[in-house]
């Protein structure tokens, strides 16, 4: 019997279908997306702020704006550069309210 892993089949998806999918509704597939970009854009900020908590908050701000915009990515091959400009904008917001 073959027993079907989908988390381990999603792993090796790349990102030009983990977008598709996402738009499509596949939620599995947009948690993979957070699982990838996760760390590089909390490390990212926090290289930037210098506070963890909200450079966590931060990152998931940018996935909560990816996953409402996710259909106005055009270059879907972009991905992580969309993100980090995401991360980017909203660092420059927060450090201008600070």
């Amino acid at each position: 019997m073959i027993v079907y892993n989908k988390q381990k089949a999603i792993n090796k998806i790349d990102d030009v279908t983990l977008v598709l999918t996402s738009l499509g509704g596949d939620r599995d597939s947009f948690c993979e997306i957070v699982t990838r970009y996760q760390n590089l854009l909390c490390s990212l900020a926090f290289a930037s702020i210098g506070d963890i908590k909200q450079s966590e908050d931060l990152a998931q701000e940018v996935f909560i704006e990816a996953w409402l915009k996710l259909d106005t990515l055009r270059e879907p091959e972009k991905l992580k550069s969309w993100l980090c400009g995401i991360l980017r904008y909203k660092i420059s917001h927060y450090l201008r309210k600070e």
